[in-house]
């Protein structure tokens, strides 16, 4: 009888830390993602840069041998 009702007892208060356990991990996981996606995000927009430099040179140079 006493082993029950320690067990009982226990399964709320594993469930209360669970319960907020999750939202943290949950709101940890958001700002991993926002940060990442912030730095793909400058990536993306250095290498558009660079390709446009790119397209540009050789249409200069297409234009001059015209």
């Amino acid at each position: 009888m006493s082993q029950q009702s320690v067990e009982k007892k226990s399964v709320p208060w594993l469930l209360m830390g669970l319960g907020l356990l999750i939202p943290f991990l949950i709101i940890g996981i958001l700002f991993l993602a926002a940060k990442s996606d912030a730095q793909n995000k400058k990536q993306y927009e250095q290498q558009r840069l660079e390709m446009e430099k790119r397209i540009a040179k050789k249409e200069a140079a297409n234009s001059d041998k015209k």
